[in-house]
């Protein structure tokens, strides 16, 4: 009998099986898509628009900044600096004195995928600053909310977009992602405020303890006995404020994904957060990395695009009257529109970053509940008996009063077997 050598194994390693944490990688694809950079612009635009409107009333700040610079990310620069190393052309001053590069420190704060998340962690720390003015805590207060409204709209939509197509590879509309959020609105905006109720109760036995200290001669004793309880209260308060100021946005993409309440979705990230720690900041880690390279890949693709773009016109132009398009010392129409295409160059990656932000936490949701509570990565609510039953015929007469309908025995037909009867019986008689 001869020897045969055993077949050799080609199946495929499931690499995503063994490690979910590989589906990260698909953030990218999920972020660069128009729908969500069309309602991550349109949140912009409406944080924007709020901050002016705020900046006007009674309790706002005498100094508050009134530039784009804190929502959008000016990292596209149109036109191009240094433009006369492929034009080799004099420029003669018109060329925009040429700031010091930014370093590193300035490249994190100016450009990074945490970015979106001070919109709420900024108006947040703010409340918790000691010595705090009643105006500053107002208008903290109002952008927190404002900030937290947009979102939830927003947000929802982007992560309900994302959701379905991460778990189903299905695609759902603008429409149907923002009709989701809006009927779900009071769970999406309740969810990131519950922690601070249960924060509002152990400072609320803080400030008894600090009450006791008017006390005449004895309240300063008293409060130094009782800073052991506060040390405590605040150590639950830091918790909450912790788990908080990082998982909001895993909050709201419980709702999206479960369509849940706000208590669902706060229950939920507290656990896996506190349970699954380690694989939480593995995740975010992993995020960061592969965010930051594409972060730099898409901010280099579009300075290029308008580098080659300046570029092109110049030699059709001029380089000194494509340069005088953009002149600081002008306000005709021709500079204001140039200057709006180079603003929605930068709005546009700010768009970008956003629904990679969304995507990405889309994504870590499904790998936490999956550790957690070991719940398919393709298991998403998606109610598509909806749809079904939005494309039938409505219902009348009998079917849509829903009154029960008595149908009539069945009764064989014998009329006909009489007749042939009754002509067979002359028949036989002849």
């Amino acid at each position: 009998m001869m020897n045969q050598k055993p077949a050799l194994i080609t199946e495929p390693i499931p690499y995503k099986t063994l490690f979910p944490w590989l589906n990260l990688f698909r953030v990218f694809r999920l972020a660069v898509d128009f729908q969500k950079i069309l309602l991550a612009i349109a949140a912009i635009l409406l944080l924007m628009l709020g901050n002016q409107v705020f900046n006007q009333l009674p309790f706002a700040p005498g100094q508050v900044s009134r530039t784009r610079s804190s929502l959008v990310h000016q990292r596209i620069v149109f036109p191009p600096r240094n433009s006369d190393l492929f034009l080799h052309s004099p420029q003669q001053g018109l060329t925009p004195i040429p700031e010091q590069s930014p370093g590193l420190v300035d490249y994190i704060q100016g450009a990074t995928l945490l970015e979106p998340m001070s919109y709420f962690t900024r108006p947040v720390l703010t409340l918790f600053e000691t010595g705090a003015s009643w105006s500053s805590l107002a208008y903290a207060t109002t952008q927190l909310l404002w900030a937290i409204i947009i979102w939830a709209v927003f947000g929802g939509a982007i992560t309900r977009i994302a959701a379905i197509q991460f778990a189903q590879d299905d695609h759902i509309g603008v429409r149907a992602s923002l009709g989701f959020s809006l009927k779900r609105i009071l769970s999406l905006v309740s969810a990131p405020l519950l922690p601070f109720a249960g924060m509002g109760f152990f400072w609320v036995l803080c400030l008894l303890i600090g009450l006791l200290g008017n006390i005449p001669s004895a309240g300063g004793v008293i409060v130094s006995l009782f800073w052991g309880l506060a040390f405590l209260f605040a150590f639950v308060m830091s918790l909450i404020l912790l788990v908080t100021l990082a998982g909001w946005p895993l909050m709201m993409t419980t709702i999206s994904v479960e369509d849940s309440d706000g208590f669902d979705g706060l229950s939920r990230i507290f656990s896996y957060i506190f349970g699954r720690i380690w694989y939480f900041l593995w995740l975010v880690f992993v995020t960061l990395c592969y965010g930051s390279a594409c972060l730099f890949l898409v901010e280099l693709l579009m300075q290029l695009v308008s580098h080659l773009a300046f570029w092109g016109v110049s030699w059709g132009m001029g380089s000194e009257q494509a340069f005088d398009l953009f002149n600081q010392g002008q306000t005709n129409l021709a500079t204001s529109i140039s200057r709006g295409w180079g603003s929605l160059l930068n709005i546009t990656f700010s768009g970008f970053v956003i629904s990679f932000f969304w995507s990405a936490n889309t994504v870590i949701y499904f790998l936490l509940r999956k550790c957690d509570d070991g719940t398919p990565i393709d298991h998403v609510y998606y109610a598509e008996e909806d749809s079904d039953a939005a494309n039938e015929l409505p219902l009348a007469g009998v079917a849509k009063a829903g009154e029960p309908v008595i149908e009539r025995p069945v009764t064989p037909d014998t009329t006909g077997d009489d007749k042939k009867q009754e002509s067979k019986e002359p028949n036989d008689s002849e």
